[in-house]
């Protein structure tokens, strides 16, 4: 496999295990933070539905204006800034709700929108198509990618 690829690859496995170690936790912080059982159910889900309509705005930028290389970046690099802004918010000695909220509604969810709809077909593109075992690299690539989605997710 081509080391841009394998790279792609990792970047999305941190991708999601940062995604769903909000997803997954977020309800329970919420409502240690006073937030009703309710309300801490509907801000999770707004979070998951701003993360994947990000998707729109990350696929236009890559498609109009960026490119999905510039795209990949820019937006990946809000998602890390976001990972640590909420971390940081959550801390015992810090619990700053309007950090926590900027950084994983705003920074996070953008970040997704950023990776989900180009991270995929800019590793494939990788791949040179004119070698004479193009096919089976991009089916390996897949398998791979797809592999790390899943055990991200478990790790998570």
């Amino acid at each position: 496999m081509v080391l841009s690829a394998a790279f792609i690859i990792v970047v999305e496995f941190c991708e999601r295990i940062g995604y769903y170690a909000f997803q997954s936790t977020q309800k329970s912080f919420l409502q240690d933070q006073g937030f009703s059982n309710a309300s801490s159910s509907s801000l999770n889900q707004i979070f998951g539905l701003l993360s994947y309509v990000s998707c729109f705005i990350g696929g236009w930028l890559a498609e109009t204006s960026l490119g999905r290389y510039r795209t990949i970046g820019l937006l990946a690099a809000a998602y890390v800034v976001g990972c640590f802004t909420a971390a940081v918010a959550a801390l015992p000695s810090r619990e700053n709700m309007d950090m926590y909220f900027v950084g994983t509604f705003v920074l996070i969810a953008l970040g997704t929108g950023g990776i989900k709809p180009n991270v995929c077909t800019f590793g494939a593109d990788q791949i040179d198509p004119t070698q004479p075992d193009a096919d089976e690299r991009k089916n390996r690539f897949f398998l791979y990618f797809y592999l790390t989605i899943n055990v991200g997710c478990v790790v998570a």
